[in-house]
């Protein structure tokens, strides 16, 4: 069944948030034994134990049921299932599931923000992202995010950050793919959720494997397989089964890949789901290819092909890009462009840039296989404009190892298309010795492109040192950017474990910023973001980090700082701000800050500490602003 593969995936999505709390003592008993029975559904859900649709419409009948009317809490917990646990088993029923979860986030919009809306955001970022509308999913992913941080709720943080996590995955963005599902990682583990950990490790896992380590992708996956066993989840069992056959695709364990993309087609079709079924045999077929056994290859694609419908996105641009390796294998070059075609549309579609390289790759490769060597050099030209594209969001000092093996692989690509750009020529010289004209003409040729595909990499050389760079660095006011930031403060905290120093931080952000956006303009407003980092720079020690981490929002970090000095610090800080004559940025201009200050105790991870610094800014917020509170 079309989408089946996601749709029992949604069965085990949660969307139980701990905010809710036991009603009042006062209520009559039965209330209190009811309130209990729908407590109890809810866990089940929170679990994964409620299969869809089997059990799933039964259950919230009976939670309908249970909750009284006037228990909003729970009734806006169970407003928050009915929204994931919708029919998306086509295109239609997902614009359907779409539309309600947009009429309920209007419903719900104020206040803003609170647990039930972005619970609802995250609920249509995944359909819209079932859909690839993935930049409108992206949209509701980070208001989500940025939701669940103020409320200060480590579960929604963690829900948010995983399935945005997941889709970056998908996409290509491996760094920032990465950064969401560690800390969605870190946070399950300190919530005590056993059955969350293992759902987003698997994603974990499969970032691994996309990112270029499928060795360490499979260490995480065996162990998912075996947990997923024992507990007879055979869905989530045969997925991971999926995923460990990439790993060793990525390997070059073809063999063992091939037996385990066996074992998930059979698991389909006793299922009865033929697409999925059909997209295992595709998965299989290119295993053989990349064996060079296309004769195995070919009755799989033949006997499968019709089954894989066109708006089966992912399923279907892979369908076409074996194809046309098929089609390419057995010299019909232009079946395999017109298949090449529709495989890169439906790449795009899906937003799914490493599988477009492949086939902009292959692309050129048939090209040049029929000599036509300018179309051959325009798609390679976009080939390496998307693997750039992909280079650059891999710039990340966390995973300078797996970059480094990364950019050699691409380096190793590149040497290997002038090599064949060579041989190309080598060819058309023999040929063209009865034609001295041709000869001439094919011989420039090939040379201009041998030096423009060598200045090319050049520049990628001189562009990726810089993007390197500019990855550290807040473009508007030149302090550390976030993820900078947030790697210092990760070492310092480190640091401080080790040696038994102290460490600090202050989080601080500007009163009001939006009446000044609002009232005097942006420029204005970026002008007094400026100074806010100069103010802040020239006020601390050469071993500080001064970082921007958000729109109005500034990080300073502390080693060797105590808690009690850092409050100094801070109101030293608020009071120089507060007394700079602002009317030199605008005429009538007044900025305060306020500011929160946290000290290391005894934790593992930034994150953390983080959480305890913005509680702090928070609580300096409701007391009035432009003070300092410290927790």
């Amino acid at each position: 069944m079309k989408y089946s593969f996601v749709i029992a995936k949604l069965s085990v999505i949660s969307i139980c948030i701990s905010f809710l709390s036991l009603t009042s003592l006062s209520l009559k008993a039965e209330e209190l034994t009811n309130s209990e029975k729908a407590d109890a559904i809810f866990r089940q859900f929170d679990l994964g134990e409620i299969n869809y649709p089997e059990q799933s419409d039964k259950m919230l009948a009976e939670l309908d049921r249970l909750i009284a009317d006037d228990d909003l809490k729970r009734r806006h917990k169970l407003v928050g299932l009915r929204c994931w646990y919708q029919d998306s088993a086509t295109t239609e029923e997902i614009n359907v599931a779409i539309e309600h979860a947009s009429k309920l986030i209007l419903l719900y919009s104020d206040p803003k923000p609170s647990y039930i809306l972005t619970e609802l955001l995250m609920c249509r970022g995944f359909y819209y992202n079932l859909n690839s509308f993935t930049d409108k999913a992206l949209v509701d992913y980070n208001k989500a995010v940025d939701d669940s941080y103020k409320l200060e709720s480590p579960r929604l943080i963690a829900d948010a950050r995983s399935l945005r996590g997941t889709m970056f995955s998908y996409q290509g963005e491996y760094s920032t793919a990465l950064e969401d599902l560690i800390t969605a990682q870190q946070i399950y583990e300190s919530l005590d959720t056993p059955y969350w950990e293992i759902f987003n490790l698997t994603e974990l896992a499969t970032a691994y494997r996309r990112f270029g380590d499928p060795a360490t992708a499979l260490r995480y996956q065996e162990k998912l397989l075996a947990s997923f066993t024992e507990t007879d989840q055979n869905l989530d069992a045969n997925e991971v089964r999926v995923q460990m056959g990439y790993s060793y695709e990525a390997l070059g364990q073809f063999d063992k890949a091939i037996e385990h993309f066996k074992a998930a087609k059979l698991y389909w079709e006793a299922n009865d789901d033929p697409e999925m079924a059909a997209d295992m045999a595709v998965t299989i077929a290119n295993a053989y290819m990349a064996l060079g056994q296309y004769d195995k290859a070919k009755p799989l694609l033949e006997n499968h092909k019709h089954i894989i419908p066109a708006d089966f996105d992912a399923p279907y641009s892979h369908l076409m890009y074996a194809l046309a390796q098929m089609a390419h294998h057995e010299g019909n070059s232009k079946q395999a462009l017109a298949y090449l075609e529709e495989s890169q549309q439906a790449f795009n579609k899906s937003a799914n840039n490493r599988g477009l390289t492949d086939a902009q790759k292959l692309t050129s490769e048939v090209h040049a296989s029929e000599q036509n060597w300018q179309q051959a050099y325009l798609e390679l030209v976009e080939y390496n404009k998307t693997h750039a594209a992909l280079d650059e969001k891999l710039l990340s000092d966390r995973n300078a190892e797996m970059l480094a093996r990364f950019d050699n692989s691409k380096f190793k690509r590149e040497n290997e298309l002038l090599e064949r750009a060579a041989k190309a020529r080598e060819q058309q010289l023999a040929v063209m010795e009865r034609n001295d004209t041709l000869q001439i003409v094919v011989i420039v040729l090939s040379v201009i492109i041998l030096v423009i595909l060598s200045i090319f990499a050049y520049k990628q050389l001189i562009r990726q040192r810089t993007y390197r760079q500019l990855a550290l660095t807040d473009e508007l006011t030149g302090l550390s950017n976030r993820r900078d930031t947030y790697n210092q403060g990760q070492l310092f905290l480190k640091q401080a474990k080790a040696s038994g120093k102290p460490f600090s931080v202050i989080s601080f952000d500007a009163d009001h910023f939006k009446a000044v956006n609002d009232t005097l303009g942006h420029e204005v407003g970026d002008k007094v973001l400026i100074k806010l980092a100069e103010i802040a720079s020239s006020m601390m020690r050469d071993t500080d980090v001064v970082g921007r981490v958000g729109g109005e929002e500034f990080l300073i970090l502390l080693p060797n700082v105590e808690q009690g000095t850092a409050v100094e610090i801070a109101n030293r800080l608020l009071s120089t701000i507060a007394n700079f004559d602002w009317q030199q940025v605008a005429p009538e201009l007044k900025q305060t800050v306020s500011a929160g200050v946290a000290s290391f105790s005894n934790e593992t991870t930034l994150s953390p500490l983080l959480l305890k610094a913005d509680k702090a800014l928070y609580k300096a917020k409701e007391s009035g602003r432009n003070c300092v509170k410290a927790v």
